[in-house]
């Protein structure tokens, strides 16, 4: 199913990914990673590489990304994951490495990172996963660690991560992924899990994980990826299924996934990588996609309740 609506030239314009776009002319992808985050505070989400040598950046202007720019001077990347999330409040995405005895942030000044800091003294990963996010609705991303046996939180105050907290007393993760993001709109980052037959959300309370609540009775994952990020702009995270034919999304309502949308035609999906970011800076989560050659991108939209568009037709 695509919703669709009449504008009030009378043309028809379906909700979902505009046409192509291609936001480099050149390569643009990482030997350690590609990330897209909003590095700069400017409420676009960046281009991020990270190579042996450096981290690069290449800033979003809405339309394009610009010109490559070192941020730093030498390598940083972590042996058990690097990250790009705002840990600091500041709304500017800072840089953060999990090594195995620690794990460090470079803060983002808006132009480069800054010098390392130690946010713990010890080992703080997991063996289901590690993630950033914030869960306690302060706007600051907190570190999540899956394990066999639960989740647990160390929160960020913004110069460090506090002490481990349970917020499970037991196992969460899915066989096919587990994600954090604010699927009910309240500011703080659900715990979601993908198995093979559903998807299951546990609320954040902002101190711990509520009881498990099924939000689709059937299966939902792509063979190509599964995500979960803003597209519709009604600050709830969609669950978004990259397939090998299309891109289909599936709306939060705040207590559930509403049915399948196809929100492309087409395949779109990258040899480098596929993202949903929002490099345009609407709200809504754009399709961004790393391929050999360059970067491109297509662009959310939605058609409001008014008949007009609320992504402009360029």
């Amino acid at each position: 199913m695509t919703a669709g609506l009449v504008t009030a030239t009378g043309v028809s314009h379906a909700d979902g990914f505009r046409p192509n776009e291609a936001w480099t002319a050149n390569p643009y992808y990482g030997t350690r990673g590609t990330y897209f985050a909003d590095a700069t505070g400017d409420g676009r989400a960046d281009a991020i590489v990270v190579n042996d040598d450096r981290v690069t950046v290449r800033r979003s202007t809405g339309t394009r990304f610009k010109p490559n720019e070192a941020w730093t001077a030498n390598p940083y990347y972590g042996t058990r994951g690097t990250y790009f999330a705002d840990v600091t409040g500041d709304r500017r995405a800072d840089a953060i490495v999990v090594n195995d005895d620690r794990v460090t942030v470079r803060r983002s000044t808006g132009t480069r990172f800054k010098p390392n800091e130690a946010w713990t003294a010890n080992p703080y990963y997991g063996t289901r996963g590690t993630y950033f996010a914030d869960v306690t609705g302060d706007r600051r991303a907190d570190a999540i660690v899956v394990n066999e046996e639960g989740v647990t939180v160390r929160r960020s105050m913004g110069d460090r991560f506090t002490p481990n907290e349970t917020w499970t007393t037991n196992p969460y993760y899915g066989t096919r992924g587990t994600y954090f993001a604010d699927v009910t709109g309240d500011g703080r980052a659900d715990a979601i899990v993908v198995n093979d037959d559903r998807v299951t959300v546990r609320r954040s309370t902002g101190t711990g994980f509520a009881p498990n609540e099924t939000w689709t009775t059937n299966p939902y994952y792509g063979t190509r990826g599964t995500y979960f990020a803003d597209v519709t702009g009604d600050g709830r995270a969609d669950a978004i299924v990259v397939n090998d034919d299309r891109v289909t999304v599936r709306r939060s309502t705040g207590t559930g996934f509403a049915p399948n949308e196809t929100w492309t035609t087409n395949p779109y999906y990258g040899t480098r990588g596929t993202y949903f970011a929002d490099a345009t800076g609407d709200g809504r989560a754009d399709a961004i996609v790393v391929n050999d050659d360059r970067v491109t991108l297509r662009r959310s939209h939605v058609a409001d309740r008014g008949g007009r568009s609320r992504q402009g037709l360029g």
